[in-house]
């Protein structure tokens, strides 16, 4: 039994849907040890928990700190080892242990690491991730630690396609390109999808915590170069690309042009809605406003939601929706899966359309055109621009303009509309903007450009 003092840790790693930070400057392995044993305090009722690790360099001594704090509070973990974060929310499922903890730093770079947490059945998030910071504070003194032997689930990978193809349904033989940039997914795919007889070729398929190709974050077109040139130079009829721990996926069609993830909830909300008429799908403030129009024209009850994944998890959970997804790649299916994101799971569901619902597909040709921006990003250092939203929402003014306060400041007219919010899981203000004409975009965008400046004229506009 040996000893580690428990002096202070940083609490910008406390995000508002996950805990996050630079290795080994901001986050490192003994603070994953306390934050362990203050997760433990939460799960005294069950007293068990899975956990997880991703492809990250960090992420084996982080893992080891992070059990040896759990089990420094009694409680018996379950170690799954190296795989998806999918699959560590699978394991749950699985083993009915209601608590799980991923280590893992997402689609960031390479030298960010971080833990995603479940604690009975629901995602941690928000004021609770915060308590966490305080509860180390006022009880952390003195800790011991143990040599972090634990259970092992060596059939996770097993089990989770065994389930997958209790229901779903995949005959097309399409040509795929599968881009794993060399995050975690590169584990478990190949099998994954050889199970399904998918015809498939693999690019970055090492698991690479150097991430040597570009960070593991497909929602970044710049980072999808390689796949795009890919699917074209084989003639394939599909690419997809998962970002660094599996939970998002971003889909290439046959010349080269994203499918972007709003665009997909409008094909996946289609296939739903066909079986569960009425159905509550939820979807962040940064979708297209096609989106919602299509849910509605569908008979779908539509549910505008904050962007973060815990918090679509939570929404899906309390309105009971079938279906939620974000414009970052997170997609969670609640009608035949768990409802938690999953880019595999994701991915094969793309495939059943291809297979049996394929007229689906041809919603896209016809959606109304709208001009829209990727996300961009305004960059600030520290925690400042949580500050200055505060501050853009106390002094700005949008009249003539519907405005939301969901999440950040979201204004719009029956045309256009515009979103500025502080991002949760980096230091930046993301703003995105659509409008069904050129001159309605540049309008918004000139809107919410002069409020900006209003509050602080020196900062760098990426529009």
């Amino acid at each position: 039994m040996a000893h580690q003092e428990a002096s202070s840790i940083k609490f910008n790693i406390f995000r508002a849907y996950d805990i996050r930070g630079i290795y080994p400057y901001d986050f490192d392995e003994r603070a994953a040890y306390l934050i362990g044993i203050a997760l433990g305090n939460k799960i005294q009722n069950t007293k068990k928990a899975v956990v997880a690790m991703d492809g990250r360099l960090s992420g084996p001594s982080i893992k080891f700190s992070l059990i040896n704090g759990l089990k420094t509070a009694g409680i018996e973990v379950t170690d799954c080892g190296m795989i998806p974060t999918p699959l560590l929310y699978f394991a749950t499922h699985s083993l009915n242990i209601p608590n799980g903890f991923m280590v893992t730093g997402s689609h960031n770079p390479k030298e960010y690491n971080g833990i995603k947490m479940i604690i009975n059945g629901s995602p941690l998030f928000d004021k609770d991730i915060y308590a966490l910071h305080d509860w180390i504070k006022k009880n952390s003194t003195s800790v011991a630690y143990d040599d972090g032997q634990t259970k092992k689930y060596e059939m996770i990978v097993d089990d989770y396609i065994k389930r997958i193809k209790t229901d779903t349904k995949i005959t097309t033989q399409k040509k795929i390109i599968v881009d794993c940039m060399n995050g975690v997914t590169a584990e478990v795919i190949e099998k994954i999808l050889k199970s399904f007889d998918i015809n498939a070729k693999y690019i970055n398929a090492k698991v690479d915590g150097n991430f040597p190709n570009c960070s593991p974050d497909p929602t970044k077109e710049i980072n999808l170069e390689k796949l795009k040139t890919s699917v074209i130079s084989e003639n394939a009829d599909y690419g997809v690309a998962f970002d660094g721990d599996g939970d998002r996926t971003v889909i290439i069609r046959r010349d080269g042009s994203v499918l972007w993830p709003d665009d997909l909830m409008i094909l996946f909300s289609k296939s739903v809605l066909k079986r569960n008429k009425q159905a509550k799908i939820v979807y962040d403030v940064k979708c297209t406003r096609n989106l919602k129009i299509n849910i509605l024209d569908d008979g779908g009850i539509p549910i505008e939601s904050r962007t973060g994944h815990s918090y679509i998890k939570q929404t899906i959970k309390k309105e009971n929706a079938k279906l939620g997804g974000e414009m970052s790649g997170h997609i969670f299916f609640n009608d035949k899966w768990y409802g938690f994101d999953d880019g595999i799971y994701v991915f094969l569901r793309f495939l059943e359309i291809l297979s049996q619902e394929q007229e689906i597909l041809s919603a896209l040709d016809t959606l109304p055109k709208t001009y829209t921006t990727p996300e961009l990003e305004i960059e600030f250092s520290g925690d400042h621009h949580f500050s200055f939203m505060k501050e853009f929402i106390k002094e700005a003014n949008f009249d003539g303009y519907n405005v939301s306060l969901i999440d950040g400041i979201k204004i719009s007219d029956d045309s256009s509309w515009g979103l500025i919010r502080a991002s949760n899981t980096s230091p930046k203000i993301t703003l995105r903007f659509e409008s069904i004409t050129e001159d309605g975009l540049k309008s918004i965008k000139n809107e919410i450009k002069s409020a900006i400046l209003k509050i602080n004229n020196k900062l760098d506009l990426p529009f």
